[in-house]
């Protein structure tokens, strides 16, 4: 009925709280999904680090070796022995 005036004020109160609360449900969401997902990354790049340091270590501890036994370059070029033809 064009003669009678409604109020849009009153349904646009409603969408603004609706959309509020539909982005804190997204963050709330999100954060329980994604928040252990990070946790675990920055644990498995913890153990990455220790890995690779590890890994360095015995690189050398082997070059040391191949130096004592006389198998390693004098050059520090510690590679294998075989020739490409």
């Amino acid at each position: 009925m064009p003669w009678v005036k409604r109020s849009h004020e009153s349904n646009r109160i409603y969408w603004i709280i609706a959309g509020i609360a539909s982005v804190m449900v997204g963050v709330f969401a999100g954060y329980s999904w994604w928040g252990d997902t990070a946790s675990v990354v920055t644990i498995v790049e913890h153990q990455l680090t220790q890995s690779q340091a590890q890994v360095r270590a015995l690189e050398r501890r082997v070059k040391a070796l191949e130096k004592k036994l006389g198998m390693a370059d004098d050059d520090g070029d510690s590679g294998s022995n075989a020739k490409a033809y």
